[in-house]
C-alpha cells in the first residue's frame, strides 16, 4: 500500500470473497442478460475496499472483462476510494478517475487498456444517457462491452432509480455488491432485498465474526 508504505496480505475471508467474484466473472457467458453476480456481506471495518480492489485488479488483468467499474454513491467516498485504489495499485495498474460524466463516457468508449479500471459515482453513471453529444452509436459501443460493476455500500442508494437506469443502459453487464448491512426481508426497502438487486450472497464475514477474530473493535 503506497499510502502508508506497508505490504498488506489479504485475510482469509477477503481471499475467499475475491475468489468467488473472479470465478463468477471467468465463467460468465456474456450473451446472457442475467445481471446478478451476487453480493459480499463483510462487516464495516473489515477491509471491503481492499477486497473490492483486488477483485477488480484480477478481473482487469485476466481480460475476462473489458471494463471494471467501482461504483460509489457519494462524492467524498469516491475521493477516498480513488486514493485507496491508487495506493493499492502496482506499476502495471491504471486506476482512472472521472471528473465528469463526459470524462466517464470517453473512458467507457475507449479501447485503451489503461481505461479498464474505473472509479466513478452512481450519479455520473446514471446520467450517461443525458450527456450532451451522446448518440445511438456511442451508447451501443458502450453497451456491447463486457462490463463488471462492483458497487460499494450496496445497501444505500442502489435501491433508488439510479441503479435501475444503469442496468437499463448496460443490459449485458454483471453487478456485484459489497455491504456490511445487507437488506433482508425483515428490513426490506422498496420491496427489494439485497438478494433481489444483486443475486445470491457469495461470502459472509459478519460483525460477530470480526469481533471474535479481533479484526474489528467490539462495542457496547
Amino acid at each position: 500500500d503506497d499510502t502508508d508504505g506497508i505490504l498488506k496480505v489479504m485475510r482469509s475471508y477477503q481471499y475467499y470473497a475475491t475468489s468467488r467474484i473472479t470465478s463468477r466473472v471467468a465463467m460468465r457467458r456474456w450473451a446472457d442478460r442475467d445481471q446478478m453476480g451476487g453480493y459480499i456481506w463483510h462487516t464495516t471495518g473489515s477491509g471491503k475496499t481492499l477486497t473490492s480492489f483486488k477483485s477488480a485488479q484480477l478481473i482487469a488483468a485476466s481480460k475476462d472483462a473489458d471494463k471494471v467499474i467501482f461504483l460509489i454513491d457519494r462524492i467524498e467516498l469516491g475521493t477516498q476510494s480513488l486514493k485507496e485504489y491508487q495506493g493499492f495499485a502496482d506499476d502495471n495498474d491504471e486506476v482512472q478517475a472521472t471528473e465528469s460524466t463526459h470524462a466517464l463516457v470517453a473512458k467507457l468508449i475507449s479501447t485503451a487498456s489503461a481505461d479498464t479500471l474505473i472509479v466513478t459515482s452512481i450519479q455520473k453513471m446514471s446520467n450517461i444517457r443525458q450527456e450532451n453529444g451522446m448518440n445511438a452509436a456511442d451508447i451501443k459501443q458502450m453497451a456491447d462491452k463486457r462490463i463488471v460493476f462492483i458497487v460499494d455500500e450496496a445497501h444505500r442508494s442502489t435501491f433508488g432509480d439510479m441503479l435501475t437506469d444503469i442496468k437499463k443502459s448496460f443490459a449485458g453487464a454483471i453487478f456485484f455488491g459489497f455491504t456490511g448491512t445487507p437488506i433482508q426481508r425483515e428490513n426490506v426497502r422498496k420491496d427489494n432485498t439485497t438478494t433481489d438487486v444483486f443475486g445470491n450472497e457469495l461470502h459472509r464475514y459478519s460483525i460477530a465474526d470480526g469481533i471474535r477474530d479481533k479484526n474489528v473493535l467490539g462495542f457496547d
